[in-house]
């Protein structure tokens, strides 16, 4: 009876000694673990000092571009968010080195066509296009923002000049003053080859009641424009 007792008790403590190691161990294995945090998507400053908060380091392995994350903000992470890692251990981080740039061909000279094409093939924007009066061949380009050899990142907005030939559309002159008329018609680099005074009062001096060619109509630079006017009363 007593032998067994004693048994018993010798039992009862080999397993309490058990349990204290086995706690012990277990305590152990879960001190100094953590939960990997979300680093992809904010800056890697931000990055770093989440990490410190819960005992990791943030190495950047590489950068890579990107059109949607800004520059030096994480996009991926190893171990990934909310994996178990040990305090102190090293999380890997791929940055933003931003959007794709590339360098913008100089277009003066050129066809619009093919500057068109770059533009389309490239992600870029085709802006606000110029016509002007120039002696080059229609469609060539004259002139381009920003200029050829710069830099630019997808997206760019790109503004040409090109040129309409010698031949300009006659603006619509009648109604306004002959100061006026010359103005406008100086920006196409056309001018007045002749004035002629109606004998009209009726209506503000120098005013202009007809012109030649009509408004619309094709007209060659240098090319004959003759304007009517009220009197002067």
């Amino acid at each position: 009876m007593i032998r067994n007792l004693y048994r018993y008790l010798v039992a009862v403590a080999l397993i309490s000694v058990l349990a204290a190691v086995a706690g012990c161990s277990s305590g152990t294995a879960v001190q100094g673990m953590i939960e990997a945090p979300v680093l992809v998507g904010v800056s890697l400053r931000e990055a770093e000092a989440k990490a410190a908060e819960v005992g990791v380091q943030v190495k950047v392995q590489s950068s890579e571009t990107s059109d949607t994350m800004p520059v030096d903000f994480v996009l991926r992470q190893d171990p990934e968010p909310q994996t178990v890692v040990q305090k102190g251990r090293v999380i890997t981080v791929v940055t933003s080195s931003g959007p794709v740039s590339l360098t913008l061909p100089d277009f003066v000279g050129g066809k619009f066509e093919a500057a068109q094409a770059f533009i389309v093939a490239n992600q870029l924007v085709l802006g606000g296009l110029v016509e002007q009066v120039d002696a080059s061949p229609v469609g060539t380009v004259l002139a381009q923002e920003p200029a050829g050899n710069a830099d630019v990142d997808g997206g760019s907005v790109v503004t040409l000049t090109i040129s309409r030939g010698t031949m300009a559309a006659m603006p619509d002159l009648v109604g306004l003053s002959l100061t006026e008329s010359k103005k406008h018609l100086g920006a196409l680099g056309l001018s007045v080859s002749k004035v002629i005074v109606s004998a009209q009062t009726t209506q503000p001096a120098q005013l202009v009641l007809r012109q030649e060619p009509a408004a619309g109509d094709a007209i060659e630079k240098g090319g004959w424009i003759e304007l009517m006017v009220s009197k002067v009363p």
